[in-house]
């Protein structure tokens, strides 16, 4: 079998997901409950913050995800046209569950910096962590997705 030399895709900038009617209605309004209380109690910074977060999940859902280059090399890393060396991670690891998710997630060494978690779409799991092997440890002990990617695919954000 002829060695990779790199492997290169396109990825989803987020994953859109399918939202009924009822789906903004009950946003609606829980936001709508949100920002009454947030008036009611005074607190008008929270009520401001719920609006623009109402705002940003009705532009979005308006808009299909763009479509992302994706690369990894002996170089490191490259989403988007921003580069990482493999230096800057600890290690990886892919979670393949389809038709949910199949995301690799890369832990940086910096403590305070959240992970890269990249959708692979429809790419080969089993590709890309053959190949990541050759630079970085796998991490073995995470068997599901991070919790944030949870509730947003749960709630459908």
């Amino acid at each position: 079998m002829p060695e990779i030399t790199k492997i290169t895709h396109e990825v989803p900038e987020f994953i859109k997901h399918e939202r009924s009617l009822l789906w903004y209605i009950v946003a609606f309004l829980i936001a709508g409950g949100l920002v009454t209380y947030a008036i009611l109690s005074g607190n008008f910074l929270f009520a401001v913050i719920v609006v623009l977060i109402g705002v940003i999940i009705v532009l979005t859902s308006f808009r299909e995800p763009r479509k992302l280059s994706f690369e990894i090399d002996p170089m490191g890393v490259a989403v988007g046209g921003k580069r990482y060396k493999f230096t800057d991670f600890k290690d990886f690891s892919i979670i393949y569950n389809p038709p949910e998710t199949n995301t690799l997630y890369l832990e940086f060494r910096m403590p305070l910096r959240e992970r890269l978690s990249v959708q692979l779409g429809d790419m080969d799991p089993n590709e890309v962590r053959e190949y990541l092997m050759n630079f970085l440890k796998e991490d073995l002990e995470r068997e599901q997705e991070s919790l944030s990617d949870i509730l947003s695919r749960l709630l459908k954000f």
